[in-house]
C-alpha cells in the first residue's frame, strides 16, 4: 500500500511532539477518516519559520504527511511557507495510494490553521505594545504638567513675595515721610515759642 521511504518516515518521523511557546498553532480534521492534526510553529522577527512540530491522531500517511511538512517549511519564511501545495509533500515521499491524498491536504490546512493564529497572536501583541506606550505618554505628559504646575506655582509665589515687599517698602517710606513732617512741624513750632519769648 505504501512505498519505502513512507514507511522509513514512519518508522521514524521528525519534529514529532507539543512544542511549548510557540508562536501559532494549527489543529485541522478530516470527518471522512477520523484524522486529526496539530500543527506548531515557531517565528521569528523576520518572520521565518525556525522551527515545527506536530501531534497527529492517524494513519501513517497522515504521520508521514505532517512530519515531512514540517521539514519543508522550516527556514522558510510565512509567506513562503504558505504557497506548500500537497502536491509538494506527495512529491517528497513519492506517492500516496488515491485514498490516502487527502491527508497531505491536511498537513496543508493545519499550517494554514497555525499562521492564521500567529497573525491573531501578533494583532493582540501590537494592541498591547500600543496600549502600553499610550499609558506611558498619558502619565509622561501628566507629570509634566504637574511640574509645569509646580513652576507656576512657585513663579506665583515669588511674584506675590515680591509685591507684598513692595507694598511694604512704600508703606515704610510713606511712615518715615509722615514722621518727618511731624518732626519738621514740632521744630517750627518749637522755633516759634522761642521767638516769641525774644
Amino acid at each position: 500500500m505504501y512505498n519505502e521511504k513512507v514507511m522509513q518516515i514512519f518508522s521514524n518521523p521528525k519534529h514529532v511532539g507539543e512544542m511549548k511557546n510557540a508562536s501559532g498553532v494549527g489543529m485541522v480534521g478530516n470527518e471522512v477518516c477520523g484524522d486529526i492534526m496539530k500543527l506548531y510553529i515557531k517565528v521569528n522577527e523576520k518572520e521565518e519559520i525556525v522551527d515545527a512540530s506536530f501531534k497527529t491522531f492517524g494513519c501513517a500517511a497522515a504521520i508521514v504527511s505532517s512530519s515531512v511538512a514540517c521539514d519543508l517549511i522550516i527556514g522558510k519564511t510565512i509567506e513562503e511557507a504558505l504557497k506548500l501545495k500537497n502536491s509538494d509533500i506527495i512529491e517528497y515521499i513519492g506517492e500516496l495510494p488515491s485514498q490516502k491524498i487527502h491527508c497531505s491536504m491536511l498537513a496543508k490546512e493545519a499550517l494554514e490553521e497555525a499562521v492564521k493564529d500567529y497573525r491573531k497572536k501578533q494583532e493582540k501583541l501590537a494592541k498591547k505594545e500600543a496600549e502600553v506606550k499610550t499609558e506611558k505618554q498619558a502619565k509622561q505628559t501628566k507629570n509634566a504638567d504637574k511640574k509645569e504646575e509646580k513652576i507656576d506655582t512657585k513663579a506665583d509665589k515669588k511674584a506675590t513675595l515680591s509685591k507684598l515687599s513692595s507694598i511694604t517698602n512704600k508703606l515704610k517710606d510713606n511712615k518715615e515721610k509722615k514722621e518727618d513732617k511731624k518732626t519738621n512741624k514740632l521744630k517750627d513750632l518749637s522755633n516759634k515759642i522761642k521767638n516769641l519769648k525774644k
